[in-house]
Parts: C-alpha cells; sequence; structure tokens
C-alpha cells in the first residue's frame, strides 16, 4: 500500500512552509536586534546572547538554501535521471543536501538547548540544578555525532530515514532534546514561578513576572509539541516526518527569539510609565538593597529587569534604603532571579 503522503509530495509542502516560518523568524530575529539596539544604554550588552541569535538565524538560512537546492535537484537535475525517479532522490538519506541538512539542524539544536540550559543556570545559580539537563545536552551531542556519521555511510538500498542503521539515531536524537529541553524549561519556569510567588508578598500591583512565565512556558510548549509530533511521524513511519523536520529549522529561531522580543517590550513598557520605581515599597526595597547584591549595578538585578532604570534616573530620584518594611520579611530572604540574562 503506497504511503498517503509520497516523499515528493512531502518535498514540496516542506519547501513552502519551511519558507513561511522562515520568513517569520526572520522578523523576529530583526526585531529582537532594534530590541537590543534601542536598550543598550540601559543595560549591559549580553554578546553571548546576540551571538546565539545570529548563529541560529545563519543555520536556518543555510539549512533553507539547502533545501531549496535539494529540491532542484530532485525534480530537475537528479532525480529525473533516476530509475526511481525524484522519490528515489528524496528517499537516499546518504546524499549530501540531507547530511548537510542533519548536521545544520543538529547544531541549532545544541545551541538553543545549550542556550536554555545557561538560562536556567543564571536564574539558580547552582550547577547541580542543572546537572542533568547539561548530561542531556552531551547526550544529545554524541547521539548528533553518530546520526550524522550513519547518514554518510547509509546504503544507498537501505538508505531511507527508517532504516535501523539511521533510525534508532533519529529516535534517539528526538527522544533526548524533548528531555533536555523539556527539564531545563520545567526548572527555568519553576524559579521564575517562585520569585513570582515570592515577590507578591512586597507588592499588590500586576507583578512584572507574568509576562515572562508565560512566554518562557508557551516557548518551551512550541517546541515540545513540534519535536513530539515528529517522534511519534517518525515511530509510526510517516512521511509526514520530512516535513516536520524542515519546519524545525525556523521554529528554533523563532522560539529563541520570542523571549528576548517578549522581555524587550515588556521592559519598554515599564520604563516608560512614569514612577514605576517609586509605585511600592517592593520596589523601593530592592533598588535599595541592590548595592549589596554580590554582582553589583552593572546587571541590573532588581528581581525583574522591567523595574530598571538607567543610572541618570536614579541620579536623579535617589531612593533611601530607609523604607519601612513588612515585620515578617526582609530583604535578604527575597528570592534573586537574573532576568537581565534571559535578553541580550
Amino acid at each position: 500500500m503506497a504511503p498517503m503522503l509520497s516523499l515528493t509530495d512531502a518535498a514540496i509542502i516542506s519547501t513552502v512552509l519551511e519558507a513561511i516560518l522562515y520568513g517569520f523568524s526572520l522578523l523576529m530575529f530583526i526585531f529582537t536586534l532594534w530590541i537590543v539596539l534601542q536598550n543598550r544604554r540601559r543595560r549591559k550588552l549580553n554578546h553571548g546572547m546576540v551571538g546565539a541569535a545570529c548563529a541560529i538565524l545563519a543555520l536556518s538560512t543555510a539549512e533553507m538554501i539547502v533545501n531549496v537546492i535539494r529540491v532542484r535537484d530532485g525534480f530537475l537535475v537528479i532525480g529525473p535521471r533516476l530509475p526511481g525517479g525524484p522519490e528515489q532522490f528524496f528517499r537516499d538519506v546518504s546524499s549530501s543536501t540531507f547530511v548537510i541538512k542533519s548536521c545544520l539542524y543538529n547544531t541549532q539544536t545544541l545551541i538553543l538547548d545549550g542556550v536554555v540550559i545557561y538560562r536556567t543556570y543564571v536564574v539558580w545559580q547552582n550547577v547541580w540544578i542543572v546537572l542533568v539537563p547539561i548530561l542531556g545536552w552531551c547526550g544529545l551531542l554524541s547521539a548528533s555525532i553518530g546520526l550524522n556519521i550513519a547518514l554518510a555511510t547509509a546504503s544507498t538500498h537501505s538508505g531511507d530515514v527508517f532504516a535501523v542503521q539511521t533510525g534508532r539515531w533519529i529516535t534517539a536524537n528526538y527522544a533526548i532534546t524533548l528531555a533536555t529541553n523539556l527539564s531545563s524549561t520545567s526548572l527555568l519556569a519553576y524559579r521564575i514561578w517562585m520569585v513570582k510567588r515570592q515577590s507578591a508578598r512586597f507588592s499588590s500591583t500586576n507583578n512584572p513576572l507574568s509576562p515572562i512565565l508565560r512566554v518562557v512556558i508557551e516557548s518551551g510548549a512550541i517546541y515540545s509539541l513540534t519535536i513530539t509530533t515528529a517522534l511519534v511521524a517518525f515511530v509510526s513511519k510517516s512521511n509526514g516526518v520530512y516535513v516536520l523536520l524542515d519546519m524545525i529549522s525556523p521554529i528554533i529561531s523563532i522560539v529563541f527569539n520570542m523571549i528576548t522580543v517578549r522581555v524587550g517590550l515588556a521592559s519598554d513598557q515599564r520604563l516608560s510609565a512614569p514612577g514605576t520605581i517609586h509605585q511600592s515599597a517592593f520596589s523601593t526595597e530592592v533598588r535599595a538593597g541592590i548595592n549589596n547584591y554580590p554582582y553589583g549595578n552593572s546587571l541590573a538585578i532588581e528581581i525583574t529587569q522591567y523595574i530598571e532604570q538607567d543610572n541618570e534616573s536614579v541620579q536623579e530620584t535617589p531612593i533611601t534604603p530607609t523604607v519601612v518594611k513588612p515585620a515578617s520579611v526582609t530583604f535578604s530572604s527575597a528570592p534573586s532571579v537574573l532576568l537581565s540574562q534571559l535578553e541580550p
């Protein structure tokens, strides 16, 4: 019985969907750069995050180009000359274009998972908390190397993605990246939720960590759902996995930039609100105690970067540390979260 979705159909559909998502990821990247450049006077630029964003977009662009070349070769150049036609071309996972696509995708996955682990470490400040995600990342690196070696050496007679030689590596890649991303994202979201709950004791106003928590959960859910769908499609030996594989690349770029864009927009809104930092004892206490934090003013640590101001604003409106605090709460007991690291 012929599959419901042929490989030629999958190649066309995946290229169209990837192009649409790539356009959206490019727009998100431009928006991210605009936010970074606009806010560079307020906070220290995180060159590592900017570099990661550029690397992910560059890899996504390269994969888009390779996919277009692959479609051209399959339908116009190489495919028509093969005995099985374009179907045989798209089935062969040992072809150079497919191996290159796999390398590009694996590199993007490693960068994204690495950044999520880094963000989790930043808000926890405890390497033992992120030990399991780090081990998962190391396992993903090993599985990625094994997968690409298996693809490059696959036999042309049994060289489809569902063959035993390549199938076990693909399953391992999907499973490990899903577990790594879920564990690190859950730890990150839990830490932000915990700080949000603790900070509610200082102020009854809308908590600025709420939109951060939502976007962390949403971005993690989008990526995890896509990986889970791809894993199910692969286990069920559906050619739809080819479509999902091409879609994941721009989705990685979108997910990476979602947090930066959302944090930047909320930060601008917060900063533009007159008197925001003076409206609650909580905000005043945090500003008053910032000099005692071991990382100093350079990281603008105030339980959330939404209530940060540049040095000029702080100097114009000095805040004294003599605010009356609730009897049951001390400033030193309030957890801190370095959310300035969540965006470049």
